[in-house]
């Protein structure tokens, strides 16, 4: 006998099926008619579950959110050194980004930044969650030396944020064929020259 699935099974499988098409034809393609369809049933049966498209797209940034904070956090733990743990965020958020790339698809779409306040503000908001986990890291670092005194780590942390995003810009328009994690890294390194202690000083 077939078991009906739950609500939160269900709302799952619709998020699920919208990062899908988001991947393929950015956040227009998400219409709830095309969702239904991969989850096969009816259009009605999505809005039962999420009353307006909207309310997808949020649920879509929801789940981005709650993917990426925890595994950034857990990154950054697994190092003992402000180095390290940005390294280690940085590798995990490209990886992210790697596996998932209904992600740059979102960020960098017209609906995103012209169309939808509510969907405007909570992608901020999960960006002001890595900045602000950037931040703590670059802080710590100015604290224990390793970081230049004096360092603006609010700023620092949004430059790490827009090196990534125009990395994924390059990656998405090479059709993604870019290794990713390894000029990403690459890149980071020649950032860091002007935030380490001793490099980049004023004379």
């Amino acid at each position: 006998m077939r078991l009906r699935k739950s609500a939160l099974e269900r709302r799952e499988e619709i998020v699920g099926a919208a990062l899908a098409l988001i991947d393929r034809g950015g956040p227009s393609a998400a219409t709830t008619t095309a969702i239904a369809e991969i989850v096969g049933v009816s259009q009605a049966a999505i809005f039962r579950h999420f009353p307006k498209r909207e309310e997808i797209l949020l649920a879509v940034v929801d789940w981005i959110a709650g993917h990426v904070a925890p595994r950034l956090r857990a990154a950054a733990d697994t190092a003992d050194t402000p180095l390290g743990r940005l390294n280690a965020v940085l590798d995990v958020q490209l990886r992210i980004v790697r596996d998932t790339p209904a992600m740059p698809a979102l960020l960098f779409s017209r609906e995103l930044h012209k169309d939808n306040e509510r969907l405007r503000s909570a992608v901020y908001g999960h960006i002001g969650r890595i900045h602000d986990l950037l931040a703590e890291i670059l802080r710590a670092g100015t604290v224990s030396g390793v970081f230049r005194a004096g360092l603006d780590v609010d700023r620092a942390a949004f430059m790490i944020i827009g090196l990534l995003q125009g990395l994924v810009v390059r990656w998405s328009l090479t059709g993604r064929r870019l290794d990713l994690l390894e000029e990403g890294h690459a890149m980071f390194e020649m950032l860091l020259n002007g935030l380490l202690a001793g490099k980049g000083e004023p004379r």
